[in-house]
């Protein structure tokens, strides 16, 4: 007897990324730490990549916003992986999931800056925002959106607030929650709706 089954559909996957940088300007500043989680649409974790990032040539910018991150000159130097093979890997484990991020353009800004500050030719073309979707889901605007203000809303623990792997995480669970809010049944639909 023919077995006529369909095999199941691939499950989307989310690649929930988040950076933390020396500055607000891609054309000046510089990826400092970068970390990506990816989950399926049940909010597992089936991957995750993190690291601090050691620039090109170190002496050739202006490291700052250590108040904010808490990531030293010396742990950049000393620890960071280099640029390249840190963009490297973000893009590889970013490659065919669903890119997500909060306040995505910021992100994606910087990521495709660095990329061709080393000659990668890179895009984000679609790509998920938990930022657009929290206002969206608050439509009358009746909290604030920061992450910060998202993970005291869904009760989501950060472990430490602007440490890439930790915003990611939590950005991860705050996407799982907006998808149930907003009653998404498609998750390809995501990025059409974050872009609106």
């Amino acid at each position: 007897m023919e077995d006529t089954a369909q095999p199941p559909a691939q499950e989307t996957l989310f690649a929930v990324v988040d950076l933390e940088t020396t500055g607000f300007d891609p054309r000046k500043d510089r990826i400092v730490q970068m970390a990506a989680v990816v989950v399926n649409t049940r909010g597992e974790v089936v991957d995750s990549f993190d690291t601090v990032v050691k620039p090109e040539s170190p002496d050739q910018y202006e490291h700052g916003a250590e108040h904010v991150h808490g990531i030293s000159r010396e742990m950049v130097e000393q620890n960071g992986m280099p640029l390249r093979e840190a963009m490297e890997r973000i893009w590889s484990i970013s490659e065919g999931k669903v890119f997500t991020a909060h306040n995505a353009r910021f992100d994606i800004g910087f990521l495709e800056a660095e990329s061709e500050r080393i000659g990668l030719s890179r895009k984000i073309t679609d790509y998920v925002d938990t930022l657009a979707l929290a206002r969206m889901a608050d439509s009358d605007r009746t909290r604030k959106h920061s992450l910060e203000a998202l993970c005291a809303h869904y009760g989501i623990t950060r472990e430490r607030a602007h440490e890439a792997r930790s915003d990611a995480t939590a950005t991860a669970q705050v996407l799982m929650r907006l998808i149930e809010e907003l009653g998404v049944e498609n998750p390809l639909q995501l990025p059409a709706l974050s872009s609106e």
